[in-house]
């Protein structure tokens, strides 16, 4: 399952990747992302799930980065 999650991150951002480059697909993406990532083979609140937590992940090291420098700074 784990290596799956790993599968669809990858898939994921080379999809996303493709979108800044390509107006047409961004142009479908952006009128309906639910519909776009269901025609794909993705499961909308899955895809939304996944981007929240890796969010939230580099929030968290970013956090924990500046909380280090400030501990660093007389």
């Amino acid at each position: 399952m784990y290596m799956d999650k790993e599968n669809m991150k990858k898939e994921l951002f080379e999809l996303y990747e493709k979108l800044e480059r390509d107006k047409d697909l961004y142009k479908e993406f952006i009128a309906n992302e639910d519909k776009f990532l269901q025609e794909r083979g993705y499961d909308p609140v899955e895809v939304k799930e996944l981007f929240q937590g890796i969010t939230k992940e580099r929030s968290n090291i970013l956090k924990g980065v500046l909380e280090d420098q400030d501990k660093k700074i007389p």
